[in-house]
């Protein structure tokens, strides 16, 4: 008789967001991602919101109620001792900041969604670490000069491929769109 395994779900991941991030508005986390759990600090706990608590207080707490993360603009907790020596003592907790400060709550959801599954392998030990990170610093996101390609260069990068003049690509593509319509 042949034994079947119980399939195991994966493990929930709890995010506690700091009350200065953004709740999420307009979208259903589990929609994107079912083993996320996202909980707003003031939904948590309104008094420690609304009160001056020390960082230091909130990750404990967090801890004691099973969340794996704080998720903040606040990087300067990065720079605290105090909120260090208690983070490096916690071992189960994670503080996930910008490098730089973005404050603007489209940009910060689109980061945290976009560096998501990286963030799970992090906080689930199977990013090569036994042990998980005290603090994940997430890239601001930035567009440069680099990252604008004009329409005309594109021509001329594949004229240079193809070994043909922008003018027969130019031709080629007018033939193509005038047939179409």
């Amino acid at each position: 008789m042949a034994s079947s395994s119980p399939t195991t779900q994966p493990r929930k991941i709890k995010l506690l967001l700091d009350q200065g991030f953004p709740k999420p508005s307009g979208f259903d986390i589990h929609a994107i991602d079912r083993t996320i759990e996202v909980v707003h600090l003031h939904d948590f706990d309104p008094a420690l919101a609304k009160n001056s608590t020390p960082d230091w207080v909130l990750y404990c707490t967090a801890v004691t109620k099973g969340f794996d993360a704080l998720v903040t603009r606040d990087q300067a907790q990065l720079h605290q001792p105090v909120e260090m020596f208690v983070l490096s003592c916690l071992r189960a907790f994670t503080v996930i900041t910008w490098k730089k400060p973005i404050e603007d709550p489209v940009r910060e959801w689109g980061q945290l969604l976009a560096y998501l599954p990286e963030v799970k392998k992090l906080l689930e030990g199977t990013a090569g670490n036994s042990r998980r990170p005290e603090a994940i610093m997430l890239p601001a996101p930035t567009l440069t000069a680099q990252s604008v390609v004009r329409a005309s260069d594109g021509i001329g990068v594949y004229a240079s491929k193809h070994k043909i003049s922008h003018r027969e690509i130019r031709n080629e593509a007018l033939t193509e769109v005038r047939d179409w319509l």
